[in-house]
């Protein structure tokens, strides 16, 4: 046996138990740990304080009317073929006196709208004409006529613009219309 070396163990002064923690610096660490505990509580309450501000600002949008461009925006995002979605944003732009936004945002509804989607465009179309009628020129109800007329059924698109401007008390455009129909007729 003079070959083997021996190997030094490890002596305890205590016997070991798996269940209880007695251990000097065991309790040594958990005192430290505690300490730092306490330092981080104003840490963990910004945090959770943050994450209740998140929570707060991501409001669950379809559970309230939108009320910015951006509410819009995130909708449109997510049912881009909605003329009803279209339509409250050029209402939207309009109650804000944004006359120029509003039309632009009929025309982004065009571009967006599926071209399958036949009765959607035609709304928007149809919203388009009514905001001529209401805030815009003779000149530029009659472009937009034109561009409707082309765009969709042309026989619908009249009689929804006599409708349109017989409700507005706009008999004079009225009459030209209808003048400019009957001889387009007569061709």
């Amino acid at each position: 046996m003079e070959g083997q070396q021996t190997v030094p163990t490890l002596s305890l002064k205590a016997p070991l138990r798996w269940d209880a923690t007695t251990d000097a610096a065991w309790t040594a660490e958990s005192t430290s740990e505690a300490s730092d505990d306490e330092t981080d509580e104003p840490v963990r309450k910004k945090r959770k304080r943050k994450h209740e501000i998140q929570q707060d600002l991501t409001v669950n949008i379809q559970q309230r009317a939108p009320q910015s461009t951006t509410d819009f925006e995130r909708l449109l995002l997510s049912s881009p073929n909605s003329s009803y979605l279209w339509l409250q944003f050029m209402a939207f732009q309009l109650q804000l006196s944004e006359i120029e936004k509003a039309r632009d945002v009929g025309r982004r509804a065009l571009k967006a709208i599926n071209f399958r989607e036949e009765q959607e465009r035609l709304n928007v179309w149809i919203a388009l004409l009514n905001l001529e009628i209401s805030y815009g020129t003779d000149a530029s109800l009659d472009a937009v006529f034109k561009e409707a007329a082309r765009a969709n059924d042309s026989k619908t698109v009249h009689w929804r613009l006599a409708v349109l401007l017989d409700e507005s008390q706009k008999h004079e455009v009225y009459l030209t219309l209808l003048s400019y129909k009957l001889i387009l007729n007569n061709l």
